[in-house]
């Protein structure tokens, strides 16, 4: 009976056979034991081995933390336990298992199997008969087939959808049936704007009932996401890659894998993890690098989740903001004329094309007593919609102070001591520009503030020339306060015209970035000297797109006004 051996499979001296050569064989903490366990968890003399009549039983000696038999907790009170070739005694964290009893006396020896629950002591130590059985190789391990249509299953899954809402959970019942020792799955992702804030996606357990109390440990999810490497431990309680943690311990995690989500960036994102509460069941190795595959799969997948959200999430942006750029275009236009004035023989016709969607450059017709016509333009430095809002405040003063004011240049002046806080305070400034017409008499008084002259164009062929001097144009609208606008009045003849336009006219650009220019400008007028002035603005907008083929939008806001005298 001396080829009787007790060979250590987990503990400080792994790998160690001990002869069972004796009729007892005390198994304990204490150094006089025959064999010694250097466990505090141990008892001084935790256990015996009794040989008698050539068999061998198993005695526990009444010790802390018990001593189990297959996974099976030895009652004390009761006889002892016969062993068997390949029985497992463990004490706390260290196994022993059995060999070298004759076949003969196995057969004889008939082993003690509890029920379950039976010597239950409420000690969280103590597997289920569930365990016992799981640890069969045939019922714990899923086979290759089985893995490798798992992880089939969990990579077609995960590239049908980018809704990984509801995909996630499912990945996890796949990753149940392939580690069937795994008791709880997680998947966690670190908070994007708060990295160390950790969100739980997936908290499934094996058994439903358990998931309202499952909780996972941030020491183990904090360990892979710092490291960004995988790693498995058989009892994470005590082992170093983990490092002792409460939560670990409160949580009752024995083996766990856990594994990091990769992000493009090559930093992790998150993790997989996977872990039992019983001692019996363990992950190895391979469980490990078939759990990297799933969370390299799972990275793709919610990165391509993550770029979708994103492009869903600009597109109904840009849908919220052509949006509001439609009806922000909608309330610009309601600042412009609806229609062009015909007054005493003066007929107008304008164009207005924005840059963008909106604009800053503005006119508009304001009929005042006596019947005359005043006709204003003017350009708000900048483009889009700052520019379109001081443009709407513009358009209400201008309209205010030249119905309010009888003389135009210090009406001009209101308008611009109203506007200049809001305009000092964002650097911004107005070129204007208004023409009054008074039909009975024929004359015209202009006040330019810093913006485009106006051109006279003779009908009788004469030269196309300013109407305004240098000497009397003023600063723009904004630069400072309380400036005092000079006017000037002049007559026009009959068929005679008058242009006004903005910058976006003369520094139309080409492909080619070259400018439009006043050559231009003048050689369209100059051609269509006795055209109304609907005509004159339909050539000169058909000059401006021929200039400006090939570009998108326009290089500025482009507005033109053409005033023309019938009689």
């Amino acid at each position: 009976m001396s080829d009787v051996k007790l060979s250590m499979t987990k503990g400080p001296e792994e790998g160690r056979v001990y002869s069972l050569d004796k009729d007892s064989i005390i198994l304990g903490r204490q150094a006089a034991c025959d064999i010694v366990i250097p466990v505090t968890s141990v008892s001084r003399e935790h256990a015996k081995i009794i040989r008698a009549d050539g068999s061998y039983f198993l005695h526990d000696n009444e010790s802390r933390n018990g001593t189990f038999l297959n996974n099976n907790r030895v009652d004390a009170k009761l006889s002892e336990s016969p062993l068997k070739n390949g029985d497992r005694i463990r004490i706390c964290d260290v196994e022993f298992t059995v060999a070298g009893l004759p076949e003969q006396e196995t057969a004889i020896a008939q082993p003690m199997i509890m029920d379950e629950g039976e010597g239950d002591t409420g000690e969280e130590d103590i597997p289920s008969i569930e365990a016992t059985v799981a640890n069969n190789n045939q019922v714990l391990e899923a086979q290759p087939a089985e893995k490798l249509r798992g992880l089939l299953e969990i990579s077609g899954n995960l590239s049908k959808t980018l809704e990984l809402e509801s995909l996630l959970p499912k990945v996890a019942d796949t990753l149940f049936q392939v580690f069937r020792q795994a008791d709880r799955c997680f998947i966690i992702l670190a908070d994007e704007a708060n990295p160390s804030r950790l969100i739980p996606k997936v908290l499934k357990t094996r058994r439903p009932q358990d998931e309202t109390s499952a909780r996972f440990s941030r020491t183990i999810v904090k360990r892979c996401l710092e490291s960004g490497e995988a790693f498995t431990a058989d009892d994470a309680s005590r082992s170093d890659a983990v490092g002792m943690s409460q939560s670990v311990v409160d949580f009752r995690i024995r083996s766990v894998m856990c594994v990091p989500l990769i992000g493009l960036s090559g930093k992790p994102f998150g993790v997989v993890q996977l872990d039992t509460q019983d001692r019996a069941k363990k992950f190895n190795k391979e469980d490990l690098s078939l759990l990297w595959c799933v969370a390299n799969q799972a990275s793709i997948a919610l990165e391509n989740a993550k770029m979708h959200q994103r492009a869903l999430q600009e597109a109904n942006a840009k849908a919220s903001r052509d949006a509001d750029m439609k009806l922000a275009k909608q309330v610009q236009s309601s600042f412009l004329p609806e229609n062009e004035p015909n007054i005493g023989g003066y007929t107008c016709k304008a164009y207005y094309k924005s840059a963008q969607e909106v604009g800053g450059d503005y006119y508009g017709y304001t009929e005042l007593p006596g019947g005359r016509l005043a006709i204003a333009i003017g350009d708000v430095a900048g483009k889009g919609v700052p520019a379109a809002l001081i443009m709407g405040k513009v358009s209400s003063e201008t309209r205010f102070w030249l119905l309010t004011e009888p003389d135009v240049g210090q009406a001009v002046s209101k308008i611009n001591t109203v506007l200049y806080p809001t305009l000092e305070k964002l650097s911004k400034f107005v070129t204007f520009e208004t023409v009054v017409i008074d039909p009975a008499s024929n004359k015209l008084v202009v006040v330019n503030a810093g913006h485009m002259l106006p051109l006279l164009v003779p009908a009788d062929g004469g030269q196309i020339r300013d109407v305004v001097s240098d000497d009397i144009t003023g600063l723009p609208l904004g630069v400072t306060d309380e400036f005092p606008f000079e006017s000037q009045e002049f007559t026009i003849n009959p068929g005679d015209k008058l242009l006004l336009y903005s910058d976006g006219v003369s520094e139309a650009m080409s492909v080619k970035g070259d400018q439009f220019g006043m050559d231009a400008i003048k050689k369209v007028l100059s051609d269509n000297l006795n055209a109304d002035p609907s005509v004159v603005v339909e050539k000169m907008v058909e000059a401006l797109d021929r200039h400006a083929a090939g570009r998108e939008y326009p290089h500025d806001d482009i507005t033109i006004v053409c005033i023309g005298r019938s009689t």
